[in-house]
């Protein structure tokens, strides 16, 4: 079925981009040529870039504007415009219209097909993406090729991406311990709920997402609200900080709901990494999340280089050249 999807989406981009068929199962009728693009999902964006195609952004959601100045300033090499296309996550119509794009990416969960309708009816089409498991996320990379008409690239980037996830799969597979993760969301109590991309890459870096088993809060968020004696019942071996969160490290430390847990006492409570965006958000740096996950869950299990994996990945995926030494500091090495 998945090969079925890649084939059909990469045949219609190919014979003139007349249609796509979305992640939401919607036909999205397109222009001829896609030259201005609008991105809301905020992954999306950043498959963008990896295509080669900044100069079609003219406004994208960027869940957290990159802070660490490597990243900064390798951004603003990619695209000196960058921060100009800064949009909230649902814009007016209004604002969206003033930017004339000739498609608009969108999450299927978050804005979902009424909005889309509400832009159809003004001429936008918008094409709904869902990439929350790593087979997902790669069906979306050919999605958006197609798109685009930059199918060769993406069905490349799509390879490769393919080919990182399955040396981490198999380096971590055979791990003897599984540890119980609490991977927080916004805030402490928020956990990461049933089978969103940050429990799909704990499974497969060799930990145990104690979330998976719920459902999500309410709709379009994707965390359950734990309250204390689940906590206290689940007594979690690593705790998980994203970069977007709310709370800080110490603040796990210090919060009494916490301080009595395996993490607190062990020093496990480990913020995610963030370049361009999360590594822990769907774009193509989960999969650099995904190793330092199983890195960080199990050290010196994968076999594998941090650094040198994350200057491959750079060169290859968005040629940038970054210096080791670099990206070492940047990770605390």
């Amino acid at each position: 079925m998945r090969s079925l999807l890649l084939a059909l989406v990469f045949a219609v981009g190919a014979v003139g981009q007349q249609a796509v068929t979305d992640q939401a199962g919607r036909e999205v009728h397109l222009p001829p040529r896609v030259a201005r693009v609008v991105d809301l999902h905020g992954g999306a964006k950043w498959v963008i870039y990896a295509l080669g195609a900044a100069d079609l952004l003219v406004g994208a959601y960027f869940v957290t504007p990159p802070t660490e100045p490597l990243a900064q300033a390798t951004l603003a090499a990619l695209d000196p415009r960058h921060a100009e296309k800064e949009l909230p996550i649902i814009p007016s119509v209004e604002a969206i219209v003033s930017l004339r794009p000739d498609v608009v990416f969108a999450s299927s969960v978050v804005h979902g097909e009424a909005f889309a309708a509400l832009l159809a009816e003004v001429g936008i089409p918008t094409v709904l993406l869902f990439p929350e498991t790593l087979e997902l996320l790669e069906e979306s990379f050919v999605l958006i090729g197609a798109v685009l008409g930059r199918e060769e690239r993406a069905v490349r980037l799509a390879a490769r991406f393919r080919e990182m996830v399955e040396e981490v799969k198999a380096a971590a597979g055979g791990v003897a311990h599984r540890p119980e993760v609490y991977f927080a969301a916004y805030y402490p109590l928020n956990i990461y709920a049933g089978d969103v991309i940050q429990n799909v890459i704990t499974e497969l870096a060799g930990g145990v997402p104690l979330g998976k088993e719920f459902a999500p809060y309410r709709g379009g968020a994707f965390w359950y609200r734990a309250n204390v004696e689940q906590v206290v019942l689940w007594d979690p071996e690593v705790i998980i900080v994203p970069s977007y969160s709310r709370a800080s490290r110490e603040d796990f430390f210090s919060d009494p709901i916490f301080s009595g847990t395996r993490a607190v006492k062990a020093g496990q409570v480990l913020r995610f990494p963030s370049f361009f965006g999360p590594w822990d958000t769907p774009s193509p740096e989960v999969v650099l999340g995904l190793l330092w996950l199983a890195e960080a869950l199990h050290p010196g299990a994968t076999g594998l280089d941090l650094v040198t994996e994350v200057v491959r990945f750079y060169r290859e995926f968005y040629g940038c050249e970054l210096a080791p030494d670099a990206v070492a500091a940047m990770l605390g090495r």
